[in-house]
């Protein structure tokens, strides 16, 4: 999803403006999935067939220039399940900023507030002084919503041991390969299981001429200058999840061999130009455009990327492509877990001032996550984007078109669960292969690598990230490019240390030990 807030002048507002209150209620472990049946809910989440709609006002982010309409039917739909009247201030992405400190300045906050991630540490400190909802207690009464919220993510947004944040949640996978299989087949490969296998597929995509053209003319691995694939092969080194504990401290993964050893294997692409030369400066579109033109068969990245060449199919038939999360490293099969959230809501005591009426929004919350509520999001209104054949949704492609163009950006906005409950259906070719691979990666067991300091609190680094992100990328592009060698790099990491690093570590080791969950 497109950046959710550009959030640094936001949260010092945020944390001005809340006055102090004492915190209730204690939650420091993940709750546990209740073992209510999926389908049902909570007695007491129920609402009466005689109860007015609850109106819940809301501020939340439009991935479109143009918000949805009163009418529109997915919203009506949302409402209609959940018996409420929503009340939603819609924001541009490039105005989201602006708008949220005007509503903040003018003291008119809504009853439920979409915030970024990562959660600044202003909001941190206002959580902690008990001017938002703890959500953690009240999570046993709110079945559907509970099994919604990942407790391994729930643990990493925990602040103080203690839960606040409604997240959107998003799948724990975020990276894979993808790949032209009709390639692979040209050259007799399979695709790769582990990184000399994927040296090796990568080699004969840019050397043997796997489009039969004739011309040394295609590029092995197609990188961009975030190096989206970085995440997937420090995994198969046995890499950290940004940060690591070792010796019972929190410290940086940039600083272990692994990362190096990740940084050399696509120091050896580069060298041997099996890679493009550009990758340094090369933008996302720029590589979706190569392989629409057929330039390219291997990327790395999250699964879904496979569905942004349509183009490609149209300039050829012929072409097939496939993604895999499924890679064996040094570790075995292991994946750096995403985030598993783009954005949450929070419920702010100054605008909801009683319990009753934070039951009220949890009950909203909780029949999003019903499989009904699942179905809006993931099928759309029936008859409209999707129709049911055989106890199955279907889509013809004008209602493919129509769900892209309607439902997708309220899914991004609204949702909250990942869509696992929704009905069986039939899904476009390519949609149907990312959503099998990151479903047959999530279920290898221990295959996640979590962020061990997710929830802990620097303000250093959320002031100065931007600045220590860019010294580490930069230093790890020239090393690739074989521009420094490791005494550069480890200058690089020194740097990094003097420039704020040091104090980022002291601040997160002072949460850390004092976490009473610490390791668990």
């Amino acid at each position: 999803m497109a950046n959710l807030i550009r959030k640094s002048s936001i949260m010092g507002i945020v944390g001005s403006l809340f006055v102090t209150a004492a915190l209730t209620g204690c939650s420091s472990t993940p709750p546990k999935a209740s073992e209510t049946s999926q389908q049902g809910t909570a007695e007491s989440t129920t609402p009466a067939k005689e109860d007015k709609p609850f109106v819940i006002t809301m501020m939340n982010l439009s991935v479109l220039s143009e918000p949805p309409k009163e009418n529109d039917p997915i919203i009506t739909a949302v409402e209609k399940l959940t018996n409420t009247d929503l009340q939603i201030q819609w924001v541009p992405n490039g105005t989201y900023e602006e708008k949220v400190n005007a509503t903040i300045a003018s003291g008119q906050l809504p009853m439920v507030l979409l915030i970024g991630t990562p959660v600044q540490s202003n909001i941190k400190n206002a959580m902690r002084a008990g001017q938002f909802w703890e959500i953690g207690p009240y999570l046993k009464d709110y079945p559907n919503l509970q099994k919604a919220l990942n407790p391994e993510v729930l643990k990493s947004t925990a602040v103080g041991g203690k839960y606040y944040q409604i997240n959107r949640a998003r799948s724990l996978v975020g990276d894979g390969m993808i790949y032209r299989t009709d390639w692979l087949d040209k050259l007799g490969m399979k695709p790769p299981t582990n990184l000399d296998e994927m040296y090796e597929v990568i080699k004969a995509f840019a050397t043997k001429d796997p489009d039969g053209n004739g011309k040394n003319d295609t590029i092995g691995l197609a990188e961009e200058k975030s190096i989206r694939g970085f995440k997937l092969i420090l995994a198969a080194t046995g890499g950290g999840n940004v940060w690591e504990i070792k010796n019972d401290q929190v410290v940086p993964a940039h600083e272990s061999q692994a990362f190096v050893d990740a940084m050399n294997w696509y120091k050896r692409l580069y060298q041997e130009k099996l890679i493009n030369q550009d990758f340094a400066i090369a933008e996302r579109v720029q590589n979706i455009d190569n392989g629409n033109k057929g330039l390219f068969g291997f990327r790395l990245g999250d699964n879904d990327f496979i569905s942004r060449h349509s183009e490609l199919f149209k300039i050829n038939p012929k072409a097939e492509m496939d993604t895999s999360s499924i890679l064996k490293g040094v570790n075995g099969t292991k994946l750096l877990m995403d985030s598993g959230l783009s954005g949450s809501f929070v419920i702010p005591k100054q605008t909801v001032k009683s319990e009753a009426d934070l039951k009220r929004i949890l009950q909203y919350f909780d029949k999003l996550s019903t499989p009904e509520g699942q179905n809006i999001f993931e099928w759309g209104a029936e008859g409209i984007h999707y129709t049911v054949k055989d106890g199955k949704a279907d889509r013809t492609p004008e209602q493919s078109a129509k769900y892209a163009a309607e439902v997708i950006q309220l899914q991004q906005a609204m949702q909250v669960s990942d869509g696992s409950l929704a009905m069986e259906g039939t899904y476009d070719k390519y949609t149907g292969k990312y959503k099998a691979a990151k479903k047959e990666a999530s279920a290898v067991p221990g295959i996640f690598v979590t962020n061990p300091a997710a929830a802990y609190n620097s303000p250093t680094f959320d002031s100065k990230r931007t600045q220590l992100d860019k010294i580490i990328n930069d230093a790890r592009v020239k090393y690739i490019m074989g521009e420094i060698d490791i005494a550069g790099w480890k200058a690089a990491l020194d740097n990094w240390r003097k420039s704020g690093g040091d104090k980022v570590l002291e601040e997160l080791n002072k949460d850390y030990q004092a976490d009473p969950n610490k390791g668990k």
